[in-house]
Parts: structure tokens; sequence; C-alpha cells
């Protein structure tokens, strides 16, 4: 089983939660990336017999909570990615950066699917695909995010 820091796990989730609340100018609002989907998809993929289903589900309440989001919404969407992820976590690893980049779009294009749609449920829903341009900012992340918490889940006790 892979080392995972509990120090680094709780740090990188906080710092998602941070930088998921960080005010950002409204014209580059819709490509904020999704932090705390990029660091649960780092978890997930490192240590797939420890971060799961419930542990997403729990992430996803706090998320909803601190967005002031409809209740269970990134729950739903975080458990449903977490599921996929423990499901390909093995080819996962083998990929290059690029491949890795592209899932990621698809991954979290599918954890923004599921928001937009219970909120369409609600009548707040964004027009367009515009709801969409998180996944195309954290695929390009990708590669630099996931060097820099293989350092921190190395480094920190």
């Amino acid at each position: 089983m892979a080392r995972i820091s509990l120090f680094a796990f709780l740090l990188s989730f906080l710092g998602a939660f941070v930088l998921s609340l960080v005010y950002i100018p409204p014209a580059f609002q819709f490509w904020r990336p999704d932090w705390t989907a990029m660091v649960l998809f780092f978890w997930v993929v490192t240590a797939p017999h420890r971060v799961g289903v419930l542990t997403a589900w729990s992430v996803g309440l706090i998320q909803d909570i601190l967005e002031g989001a409809i209740l269970g919404m990134n729950a739903l969407a975080f458990a449903v990615i977490a599921y996929l992820l423990i499901s390909l976590y093995q080819r996962f690893k083998v990929f290059p950066f690029i491949q890795q980049s592209f899932m990621v779009f698809l991954i979290i294009g599918i954890n923004l699917m599921i928001c937009h749609f219970v909120k369409s449920l609600t009548g707040i829903s964004a027009s367009g695909l515009i709801y969409l341009y998180p996944a195309i900012s954290s695929a390009a992340l990708w590669p630099f995010f996931l060097i820099i918490m293989e350092k921190l889940n190395q480094k920190l006790p």
C-alpha cells in the first residue's frame, strides 16, 4: 500500500478549500481550477485503499457547506468520481502526464456535469458549456500539481 501522510492529507484539503474560496476577478472566475476535486483525485489515485467513496462524500459535504451550495451536490459528484478513480487508478498511474491530464479533464468534467445537472434541477445553472472551463484549467495544471503533491506527501510526516 502507498504511504500517505495524514498531515499532508489534511493540509492539502485545507489548502484546496481556501483556494476554492479565494476571490478571483469576475473575468477569470469561470477558469478557477476545481482544487478540491484535484486534491481528491490525487489522494484516491495515490492511496485508493485508504481514501475512497466515503472520504469523497465527506469532503464533498464540507465543500457544499463552505460554498453555500445545495447540500449533497458536491458530495454526490465527489463520490461518483472517487468510484470511477478507484476502478481506474492502476491504469492512471502508468499514463504519461499528457494522458493523465486528459483523464483529469474527463473526470473533473463528469464532476462538473453532475453539479450542473443538480443546479439545473433547481433552476440556478449557467447556460452553455461555460461550467466546464474549470475542467480545462484543472487539466492544464495537473502535471505541476501532481509533482507538488507528491513532494508534499514525501516530505511531511
